[in-house]
């Protein structure tokens, strides 16, 4: 049975989307088979991996807004990744939440309920990206996830907040009924560390005097080669695969694997 990861803060811009890209390509050169699910509707991550113009009924909106429609069928190989596939995302998603508001489980466990047990069954690891904020969508990633994973800019204070604030969120989680053993803090995970200020400095040692073995050996520093990679579209591993942010990359997927094996 494979792993599932939603990889979420509160806070926007620390680097979520980039950790699942790069992650997920770290991994599959590991020889481990990928689902990337995009519940992010700035389709950021499907803009990465996905073909290009599929229909909306093929996507994660297809997927929440159709009882009929199964993960399988939304489910895509990614361009020019080996062993990854992508459940992408399109912009009118954002429109289906006042609809699962109406519903009397308010949506939370649609999303569970529909890839769960598929994707553990079919993938070793499924990585899900999730919106910069705390709604109905980030709390559907959680709850369908084993292990939750929080990213965090080092150089950022409202990121900081923004940790706080995710982590409370996946506290209150694990209370849920149902979801025993589901939606548990895996790791935090310091993005964008520049060692050579203050601020990081102090945002590291607060991290980790805060969270203890619950914060990453890995530490991905800030790399101009991660900013060009998303310019271009593509995973820093195949822009440069020897930069500091692909060597970053590459030792953060050894030690999710460590960690489950």
């Amino acid at each position: 049975m494979g792993y599932i990861l939603a990889i979420s803060n509160n806070k926007g811009g620390v680097g979520k989307t980039t950790t699942a890209a790069n992650l997920a390509h770290a991994l599959a050169n590991k020889s481990k088979k990928i689902l990337l699910v995009d519940v992010d509707s700035q389709c950021n991550l499907t803009s990465f991996f996905a073909p290009p113009n599929l229909p909306q009924e093929r996507t994660i909106y297809g997927l929440l807004a159709d009882e009929d429609i199964t993960a399988a069928s939304c489910t895509h190989l990614s361009r020019d990744y080996e062993r990854i596939s992508i459940l992408p995302n399109h912009p009118d998603t954002s429109a289906l939440e006042p609809r699962m508001a109406s519903r009397p489980d308010f949506g939370w466990f649609l999303l569970r309920k529909k890839i769960r047990d598929w994707a553990s069954a079919n993938f070793d690891f499924t990585l899900i990206d999730t919106p910069p904020n705390l709604g109905l969508f980030s709390l559907q990633a959680m709850i369908a996830a084993d292990f939750i994973i929080v990213p965090v800019d080092a150089g950022s204070k409202f990121s900081l907040e923004g940790l706080r604030k995710t982590v409370t969120t996946i506290e209150d989680i694990a209370t849920v009924d149902g979801i025993e053993g589901s939606g548990r803090f895996l790791r935090l995970l310091i993005n964008r560390a520049d060692r050579r200020t203050a601020v990081t400095k102090i945002s590291i040692a607060y991290m980790e005097e805060a969270y203890g073995d619950q914060v990453c050996k890995t530490i991905v520093p800030q790399n101009t080669a991660i900013q060009q990679a998303e310019q271009m579209g593509v995973t820093v591993l195949r822009h440069d695969p020897k930069s500091l942010g692909a060597v970053a990359m590459r030792a953060l997927a050894a030690e999710i694997l460590a960690l489950l094996p």
